[in-house]
C-alpha cells in the first residue's frame, strides 16, 4: 500500500501521507491516474492499476524474488521500518485487490458463451451473474459459491486476460468485452459507447474483490499447523485462530504481521502461482464453507494489503476456488 502511496505521489498524484492504508485521498489520486491513463477510474485496487505503476512483482506476486527486502522510499532503517510495522498492526491490514468492471464484463462474456446467462455485460457481480457462476462452478468441480475466485477465472481461462499488464484500459477492454450490440447504437462506434459506459460506472461500479475458496483456505491452514503455527481445524474458515497463526507467521517471515491472507503469505507458504489458480491440490472440498477473500494485496514484502476497504484483508488473497 505504502509503495502505491508512494508511486502515486512521485506521479504527481497526492495521496497524502505514505501510511500503508488507502484512505479516501488515495482512491481519488488512484482515480485520477486511472482516468489519465484510460483505464476504469474506479479509485480501487485493480490489476491495471498495479501494472500501470509497474508494481505487479510486489503486489501481485508478493516480492517472492525479494523476500525480506526493504521498501525504497518511506522506510529509513530497519529498526524504524520495523517499529511502524508494529503500531501499523493494530490498525492497518492493507486493502483488497479488485478486478476491474472490464475484467467482470470479460468473466460475463466467457460464461454467456459457455451457456450460462448472466444478463448484460455490465461488469457487476449481480444476482445473475452470481448464479451464472455458481452453476459453473457446480458443473466444474469448483465449490459453487459464486463468488468471484480465482479458480473460476482459471477454469474459464481467462487467467492471462486477467492478470495481465494493460487489462482493464478503456479501448482494450473493448476488444475483448464489448457492450452489448442493443447498447452499441449510433455512427460513434463502439469505443464512444464503451467511454460513456466507463465514464457511467465511475460513480457506482468499484469492480469485484477476488475471493480464495474454502480448500486453499485449508492447505493454508495445513501448512501453517505443519510449521508449528496453531492454524486450528482444516475448516477452510478463516477464523481467530487462523488469523492469529498466520500473524506469528508473518512475523516470524519479516512480513508485516496483519494476520490476514496476503500475496506474501501465500508465497511464504508455497503457493507463489495463486494467480494461475495453482494451490497445494488433493483435499477435498467443502461448499458450505466461506472460505476468506483474496489474498490482499502486499504493499511490499512488508506491505500486504488487505483491509483499506471495509473489506479488510479477507478481500484481497486470491487464490485457486
Amino acid at each position: 500500500m505504502r509503495q502505491i502511496q508512494q508511486a502515486l505521489t512521485q506521479k504527481g498524484y497526492s495521496t497524502g501521507n505514505v501510511d500503508g492504508r488507502w484512505n479516501p485521498q488515495t482512491a481519488a489520486a488512484a482515480r485520477s491516474f486511472q482516468q489519465a491513463q484510460n483505464m476504469e477510474p474506479t479509485g480501487t485496487l485493480t490489476i491495471p492499476l498495479v501494472y500501470g505503476l509497474g508494481l505487479e512483482q510486489d503486489i501481485i506476486f508478493g516480492n517472492r524474488d525479494r523476500q525480506g527486502g526493504g521498501q525504497a522510499g518511506d522506510q529509513g532503517t530497519k529498526q524504524a521500518d520495523n517499529q511502524r510495522i508494529v503500531v501499523e498492526r493494530a490498525d492497518s491490514r492493507g486493502a483488497p485487490l479488485y478486478v476491474s468492471p472490464a475484467g467482470v464484463r470479460q468473466i460475463q462474456q466467457a460464461l454467456n458463451q459457455q451457456g450460462w446467462n448472466t444478463g448484460q455485460l455490465d461488469g457487476r457481480w449481480g444476482p445473475a451473474t452470481v448464479q451464472a457462476a455458481r452453476s459453473y462452478q457446480q458443473v466444474h468441480g469448483l465449490e459453487p459459491t459464486g463468488r468471484l475466485e480465482v479458480g473460476l477465472i482459471s477454469a474459464l481461462g481467462l487467467t492471462d486476460p486477467i492478470f495481465s499488464a494493460g487489462h482493464g484500459t478503456g479501448p482494450q477492454a473493448a476488444n475483448v468485452a464489448r457492450p452489448q450490440p442493443t447498447q452499441a447504437a449510433g455512427p460513434g462506434g463502439d469505443r464512444q459507447v464503451d467511454n460513456q459506459r466507463i465514464i457511467m460506472e465511475r460513480a457506482d461500479s468499484p469492480g469485484e474483490p477476488l475471493w480464495m475458496n474454502a480448500e486453499g483456505v485449508r492447505q493454508i491452514q495445513q501448512v501453517l499447523n505443519q510449521r508449528g503455527y496453531a492454524a486450528g481445524h482444516l475448516d477452510g474458515n478463516w477464523n481467530n485462530d487462523t488469523a492469529l497463526a498466520a500473524t506469528h507467521f508473518q512475523q516470524a517471515q519479516g512480513l508485516e504481521p496483519t494476520g490476514t491472507l496476503t500475496t506474501n503469505l501465500l508465497a511464504s507458504v508455497g503457493m507463489p502461482r495463486w494467480e494461475r489458480g495453482e494451490v497445494m491440490g488433493g483435499m477435498t472440498a467443502h461448499a458450505n464453507m466461506p472460505g476468506n477473500p483474496n489474498p490482499q494485496t502486499t504493499g511490499s514484502t512488508k506491505s500486504n494489503a488487505s483491509a483499506g476497504q471495509n473489506g479488510g484483508d479477507a478481500q484481497e488473497a486470491s487464490g485457486s476456488r
